[in-house]
């Protein structure tokens, strides 16, 4: 007996989860049909009355039976299906059906476990492809940020998809710039070039723009823009633009200039009075003895004051590029001024000055971590600037102390002195106050600017006040200052 057909084969009952039992119990209580078809129709008979009411009790039970075998093979099944499924679309997680069900939903419970497993594989496979374009998004993001140069990205409506570190600052803001239009944040020149060079890559002509020299907030810069390309033909990823701060090379191209003019300016005096000396000296006659020994010492003189000047061009260009080399130490201090006062004694006699140093007891012993050679020449160039300044019969005072931490020395002289506006000016390279024909002393215009870097490496200052001896005081201080007992 055959309940229903499919393609592949009859379906039979036990299919369902029924045996022959089952089917026999069924036809007997069958029977029992006519009995409660009386009883409807009013028998009154007593045996009626009975028979019916078991045949009544025998067909209800078996279809209860019937119906929690129907629940458990194939209600059930379909039920954790369902829910499987709506689970599968809410969560994305796959749970595993239990294929031990009615034969006849074994095929179909069967796919739909093979249909999870393929979801889950396919779900791994996207995940790790995921987990590879997020960590080589977070190295392409790392390398943006690092990048000294500003980096923006802007989509074809012009609106900020992407900026580096070195642009927030570059821009000047602090928020998020994601979904901005760009050319509102920019100004001057590179807003201009900006957006004609945009404009021109729009058009097709080029697929790169390149600018130099452009102002933007008191910066230099040097912009490309380049057309992100997309393997894709239709699709248009925007611009991307570079923005290299040259302000740097800018003001050390106008120093290096200023630098060389004013080498010039300061060779042409001595080797004019070098070419002059000499060619004078090559008229001269044997019996011109005294005119052979003022024109060899204009020679000497001016050939030291070259050297001087060349030395002193290369110390401060060294000092400058941090290329010097410093050996640093644990060094006494007051030795080191009383070694500088020694050495500039006997220029100081010649003037007629009175030079000395002056220390309190307790800083004898005071030690700095310093270069004992640099800090000697700075404590020299302070003297000798003192020296060139003071007229005859006065006086120049070096002083040594120590407080807060610091250690300070001090150059006072009693000579003319100079203006409060010119205090600072004299730390400028080739600066000389004065007037040449006025009797400026010679120099190169160097050392008080040398001393001036020098100082700053090691973390310290130097200025200019003036003098409780009615002239100028050089100050110069440094820091971490250790005292031992003697």
């Amino acid at each position: 007996m055959h309940a229903s057909t499919n393609a592949n084969g009859p379906v039979r009952l036990r299919d369902l989860g029924f045996g022959t039992s089952w089917i026999t119990v069924l036809l007997l209580t069958s029977a029992t049909l006519p009995t409660i078809a009386a009883f409807a129709l009013g028998a009154t008979s007593l045996l009626a009355l009975c028979i019916g009411l078991a045949s009544v009790m025998a067909l209800s039970g078996a279809a209860q039976l019937a119906l929690r075998r129907l629940r458990s093979h194939l209600l059930a099944p379909l039920q954790d299906a369902a829910r499987a499924m709506e689970h599968l679309r809410t969560s994305g997680q796959a749970q595993r059906l239990d294929e031990r069900g009615a034969s006849l939903l074994q095929p179909l419970l069967r796919r739909f476990n093979q249909a999870l497993l393929a979801i889950e594989q396919r779900d791994h496979a996207s995940k790790c492809n995921l987990t590879n374009v997020e960590v080589a998004f977070d190295r392409v993001h790392a390398v943006l940020q690092s990048l000294r140069e500003c980096v923006i990205v802007i989509d074809p409506r012009g609106r900020v998809v992407l900026c580096n570190l070195a642009a927030h600052q570059m821009l000047g803001t602090e928020t998020r710039t994601d979904g901005l239009e760009l050319l509102p944040l920019l100004n001057g020149d590179l807003e201009k070039a900006v957006r004609d060079g945009v404009a021109q890559i729009e058009t097709g002509t080029t697929g790169e723009v390149r600018a130099s020299d452009l102002h933007h907030q008191r910066h230099i810069y040097d912009l490309a823009i380049v057309q992100v390309k997309s393997n894709r033909p239709d699709q248009d990823f925007g611009k991307v633009i570079v923005l290299a701060d040259v302000t740097r090379n800018h003001e050390i191209n106008r120093i290096k200039d200023e630098l060389l003019s004013s080498i010039s300016h300061e060779l042409r005096t001595p080797l004019t009075n070098m070419c002059s000396s000499s060619e004078i000296l090559t008229s001269l006659t044997i019996e011109d003895e005294a005119a052979w020994r003022e024109f060899t010492a204009i020679l000497h003189g001016e050939s030291r004051r070259l050297k001087i000047l060349v030395d002193d061009v290369m110390e401060y260009t060294a000092i400058e590029t941090q290329k010097i080399h410093w050996q640093i130490e644990q060094v006494n201090v007051v030795a080191v001024a009383q070694k500088s006062v020694e050495l500039l004694r006997g220029k100081a006699l010649d003037k007629q000055l009175d030079l000395q140093l002056a220390a309190a007891p307790h800083v004898q012993h005071a030690l700095a971590a310093i270069d004992r050679g640099r800090i000697t020449e700075v404590i020299c160039r302070l003297i000798d600037n003192a020296i060139k300044f003071t007229p005859p019969g006065g006086r120049v005072l070096v002083t040594v102390n120590t407080h807060d931490g610091l250690i300070e020395i001090a150059v006072a002289d009693s000579g003319i002195g100079i203006a409060p506006e010119n205090r600072q000016r004299i730390f400028e390279r080739f600066t000389q106050l004065g007037d040449t024909l006025t009797g400026k002393p010679a120099g190169t215009g160097l050392g008080l600017s040398i001393a001036h870097r020098i100082a700053i490496a090691f973390g310290g200052q130097i200025w200019c006040e003036e003098s409780h001896l009615g002239g100028a005081q050089l100050r110069f201080v440094l820091p971490q200052v250790s005292l031992v007992a003697r």
